[in-house]
């Protein structure tokens, strides 16, 4: 189960609890997103030095998934979207245990290949859609394991630059030899 952040507006004479428009999760929904993520690392298996990428790391499951892996003694490469206010985010979830966060279009450079290529992350885990899930499956190394936290797979994997098409996910996973588990 995934939960997005979003505003809640007051139905009735009921009134939201609102964090600078975005919800705020009571401890009952912390606790079930904790046990989910718990669930998701411990079926990964990773020994401590292993790293591990992930997208929506400013989510409110992105950021259990930091603290949970700084606690495993994990290394995280964490994705988030491209919006004004990012170096705040950046700093944020490098306070909160996070070693890497990049924004979705670093992703795109051949930085991110160089990154990948250094710290070789075995799994991934995809707690969002679109680009950013493809971005987490080509950062996963070949052989490596691709859990989807909730969230329907991309139909195809885009390839930027004139010399390379477009290949269906299904494709793609097989020619990295993924695992991929929805979850």
């Amino acid at each position: 189960m995934m939960l997005h952040l979003r505003r809640i507006s007051p139905i009735g004479c009921r009134k939201p609890i609102v964090w600078d428009g975005i919800r705020a999760f009571s401890s009952t929904e912390q606790s079930s997103i904790r046990k989910s993520v718990t669930l998701v690392l411990d079926y990964l298996s990773l020994k401590p030095g292993g790293t591990l990428v992930h997208n929506c790391g400013d989510s409110d499951a992105g950021k259990v998934v930091i603290q949970l892996a700084k606690e495993r003694k994990l290394q995280t490469i964490s994705i988030i979207e491209d919006k004004p206010g990012n170096p705040e985010t950046i700093e944020e979830l490098k306070a909160l245990g996070g070693d890497i966060v990049v924004p979705e279009s670093y992703t795109k450079t051949w930085y991110m290949k160089r990154l990948v290529n250094e710290l070789t992350p075995t799994a991934g885990i995809n707690l969002g859609e679109g680009y950013q899930a493809t971005a987490v499956g080509k950062a996963v190394v070949d052989g490596g394991t691709f859990v989807s936290f909730g969230k329907k797979l991309p139909s195809h994997v885009v390839y930027d630059g004139a010399d390379r098409k477009s290949i269906g996910w299904d494709e793609f996973a097989k020619a990295k030899k993924l695992k991929v588990v929805n979850m």
